[in-house]
C-alpha cells in the first residue's frame, strides 16, 4: 500500500487510510517452537510498525507477554544505538535487513542479526523471512508475518519528509523544509521520494540516456537500491493522456544506473517517464 510517488520530475500523491501497525491482519503471526505463536500486530494500536529506517511497537505471545521492538524515537533520529535501556530497538537499513534488539520483560533481549538469523522484509511483497533469537526462548521464525506498508516515522515539522531522512542528511529539521536546497529544480520532498542527495545538484531522478536499435528502445536513468521504479510510456503528450506501464515495478539490486530494454516499440512517437517511490 503506497501513498507517495515521484514521477521523474512530476510529483503524484494519493491518500490512503492506514492503521497504526503496518502488519497485515491476515498474516500477523511469528512462531517459536518454545513459546508458540507470537502476534506481530499486537492489539493493532500497539502493534509492530516496520519503518523505512527503524521499527517500533510490540509483538505479543500468550506464553511470554509483550516484546518491544523500539519506541520510534532513536536518540540520533535515524537509528537505535542499542547501547542503553532508553535507546534500543530494531533498525531497518532501507534494503530490507533488520538488525538490533527487541526486549520482553518476561524473556529478556531478542537479537535481530544478519549472520545466522538474517531477518529481512521483502520490499516488494512485504513478506518477512529469517529468525530472531532470544537466549530464553530460542529462535523466533518470522516467515509468517507480512507488512502492508513501510512506516515513515515521525515528521515533527510536518513538511512531508520523515525526520529520520532529514537527520540522515543534516543534523537539523530546519534546513530541508520543502524548498530546493541544491537548486536542481527538485524540491527537498521530491529528493526524499527518490532518495537522492538534497545537497547535490547532480543527483536527481531523470532519464539520462535513450537509444533505439530496430524496434527496441533502451532507456537509462540513475537509481537507488532503496527505491522502487516503474517505467511508463505514452504515444503523445497532451492533457488527459494515458500513460501505459512499460515494465513492472522493480527495486534495483545495484546502481548507479539501470537500463530498461523495451522491445516492440513500433510507434512513430513514444514518450517515457520514470516513477520512483519508497518500497511498500
Amino acid at each position: 500500500m503506497k501513498n507517495k510517488t515521484l514521477t521523474a520530475l512530476v510529483l503524484i500523491s494519493t491518500s490512503t487510510c492506514i492503521a497504526v501497525t503496518t502488519i497485515d491482519p491476515a498474516n500477523q503471526y511469528a512462531y517459536s517452537a518454545n513459546t508458540g505463536w507470537i502476534n506481530a500486530a499486537g492489539d493493532v494500536t500497539n502493534g509492530v510498525e516496520i519503518g523505512q529506517d527503524f521499527c517500533s511497537g510490540y509483538m505479543y505471545g500468550a506464553n511470554i507477554g509483550w516484546i518491544h521492538l523500539g519506541d520510534g524515537t532513536p536518540d540520533n533520529g535515524t537509528a537505535y544505538a542499542n547501547n542503553s535501556a532508553t535507546d534500543y530497538g530494531v533498525n531497518h537499513d532501507g534494503l530490507g535487513n533488520l538488525t538490533g534488539y527487541a526486549y520482553g520483560a518476561n524473556i529478556g533481549w531478542i537479537n535481530f542479526e544478519q549472520v545466522y538469523g538474517q531477518p529481512k522484509v521483502d520490499l516488494v511483497t512485504g513478506l518477512l523471512s529469517g529468525y530472531a533469537y532470544g537466549a530464553n526462548v530460542g529462535w523466533i521464525d518470522l516467515s509468517g508475518v507480512v507488512t502492508l506498508w513501510s512506516g515513515t516515522g515521525a515528521d515533527t515539522d510536518t513538511d512531508g519528509i520523515p525526520d529520520a531522512w532529514e537527520y540522515s542528511h543534516t543534523n537539523s529539521l530546519a534546513i530541508l523544509n520543502g524548498g530546493d536546497a541544491d537548486g536542481d529544480d527538485m524540491t527537498d520532498y521530491e529528493e526524499y521520494l527518490a532518495d537522492t542527495d538534497p545537497f547535490d545538484a547532480g543527483d536527481y531522478l531523470h532519464i539520462t540516456d535513450f537509444q533505439i536499435s530496430g524496434g527496441t528502445n533502451y532507456v537509462t536513468w540513475p537509481v537507488k537500491t532503496t527505491r522502487q521504479y516503474t517505467l511508463q510510456h505514452a504515444a503523445a503528450l497532451s492533457n488527459g493522456m494515458n500513460w501505459a506501464t512499460t515494465s513492472a515495478p522493480f527495486i534495483p539490486t545495484s546502481g548507479p544506473d539501470v537500463t530498461e530494454i523495451v522491445p516492440g516499440a513500433t510507434e512513430t512517437n513514444r514518450f517515457y517517464r520514470v516513477q520512483a517511490e519508497p518500497p511498500l
